[in-house]
């Protein structure tokens, strides 16, 4: 067998589930969708519980397994109901222990004996083209899937969902921005095996295209389209950000000229004090902010205040508003997150404090953005670059607001005028302390005031704090 034929079958066997652990989530599974029903009777509407998500469909990774269980009703409710009378199902069914989360619209999180459980308020609908939100085609995501399938080809997804989380681009949510479930699975039924699915991934190249019918895609381009087979005009992938998509190129790449375990688990690597600070050519910098106020109630409060003045604004003009519904994506706060990051790292690189390396994440209520820099003190002087000679009105004001601050010229370098001034301020700390001139989401610009930044030793510290429990 080969070096990659040895890895692959040592993987499959660590990854594939316990029938011990498939029959305990088989039970768990079955004693809920019992409460679902039992719950519908009690609210007086019909309801169906379907189980759906990777236990349903045999390609949950070892350990990992948990339930995702949608409570459907009847489409001619319309999906008004889904936030009253399908979370009141869920509440009973959940023995009022779920915890309400938020996608496109409200659904109730809880655990039982371990397991985490979402039950899902959705819509039934015979096609998918007709569900009225976004989750409705799930279903037929399920039975296209399991139609497609044998345990052989299960082995194979499982191989590709362990290899794209140890690379660092699965999931689809704000925080990865990478490969769906569902899209690991279309990817192994096009192409038949996890092999094939890294030999084409290595050759994959902007804009890719991935159909599994013949029916023409209806939808738009995108470096990454993986048609999904029950809507023509739908992009399964439509997550997967550039940077993903590169990252699974390149370990597509990597893999196949030097296959390795480190792929599957890849090595924690530890940030240590030594590596930063005066003597070494790299500072670290950490910023941390509180967010769930922010997104508990400043949030909360602006989609409120929106929504009514759209409803009004809508019957003010005659549209016979009915009634007004919003959500709070739950994903909201990474993509802040991470705008905000960029926009810190922006900042910084923009002083000279030479940007390595933008990291961030959340934990609880904070949110946690590190920075690694060349430098964290400017030197006092700085040299500005204004523009060339012949631009004679631009130039004019770049000499008028400089001159009198320059300490030494001006002078002409090539063509252009040069001044040397003196900061008004040198230090990272200095150049974080006011907002005004940082690209910032709302909600963390809101937190700003109240963030902690902590530099080098400091910084390592709490992040071994987050990370420990600490």
């Amino acid at each position: 067998m080969s070096e990659i034929g040895e890895i692959l079958e040592r993987i499959k066997k660590e990854v594939t589930p316990s029938k011990e652990e498939v029959n305990k989530l088989s039970e768990i599974a079955e004693k809920v969708k019992k409460r679902v029903e039992e719950a519908s009777k009690i609210v007086g509407v019909e309801a169906e519980p379907l189980v759906v998500g990777s236990f349903a469909k045999g390609t949950f990774l070892k350990g990992e397994g948990d339930l995702d269980i949608f409570v459907l009703l009847p489409k001619h409710l319309g999906r008004g109901v889904l936030n009253t009378l399908g979370l009141k199902i869920a509440e009973i069914a959940s023995h009022g222990k779920g915890v309400k989360a938020y996608a496109e619209h409200p659904y109730l999180r809880f655990y039982e004996d371990g397991i985490k459980i979402d039950l899902v308020p959705a819509l039934k609908v015979e096609k998918p083209d007709e569900g009225l939100t976004a989750v409705d085609r799930t279903p037929f995501h399920l039975q296209f899937v399991n139609s497609k399938l044998d345990d052989t080809l299960r082995a194979e997804v499982r191989l590709l969902k362990k290899f794209m989380k140890g690379v660092g681009v699965y999931g689809a949510e704000a925080r990865t921005l990478g490969f769906s479930g569902y899209v690991c699975e279309l990817l192994t039924i096009k192409h038949r095996s996890f092999l094939k699915v890294v030999e084409e991934g290595a050759r994959w190249h902007p804009p890719t295209l991935v159909k599994l019918t013949q029916e023409e895609y209806k939808g738009g381009m995108s470096h990454l389209v993986v048609v999904d087979p029950t809507d023509s005009s739908r992009n399964a992938a439509a997550a997967v950000s550039r940077e993903s998509y590169a990252k699974f190129i390149a370990a597509c790449q990597s893999f196949l000229e030097r296959p390795s375990l480190e792929f599957f688990y890849p090595k924690e690597v530890e940030v240590s004090a030594f590596e930063y600070g005066e003597k070494h050519s790299r500072n670290l910098v950490l910023l941390i902010f509180e967010t769930s106020p922010l997104v508990e109630e400043v949030a909360w409060s602006e989609i409120r205040s929106s929504a009514k003045g759209l409803g009004e604004h809508l019957e003010k003009a005659g549209f016979g508003v009915l009634g007004v519904w919003f959500y709070l994506v739950e994903e909201v706060a990474w993509s802040e997150i991470r705008s905000s990051a960029k926009g810190l790292g922006e900042h910084l690189e923009k002083a000279g404090f030479g940007v390595l390396g933008v990291w961030f994440y959340a934990k609880d209520t904070h949110a946690y953005v590190a920075l690694e820099l060349t430098r964290i003190e400017l030197e006092p002087n700085e040299k500005r670059i204004g523009p060339p000679v012949y631009l004679r009105e631009h130039a004019k004001r770049f000499l008028q607001k400089n001159f009198k601050k320059a300490i030494r010229g001006p002078w002409i370098e090539g063509e252009k005028w040069v001044v040397e001034t003196k900061r008004k301020k040198t230090s990272v700390l200095e150049y974080l302390e006011n907002d005004s001139s940082i690209d910032l989401a709302p909600d963390i610009r809101r937190a700003y005031k109240s963030k902690r930044v902590f530099v080098n030793e400091h910084a390592i510290a709490e992040l071994k704090k987050s990370v420990e429990g600490v």
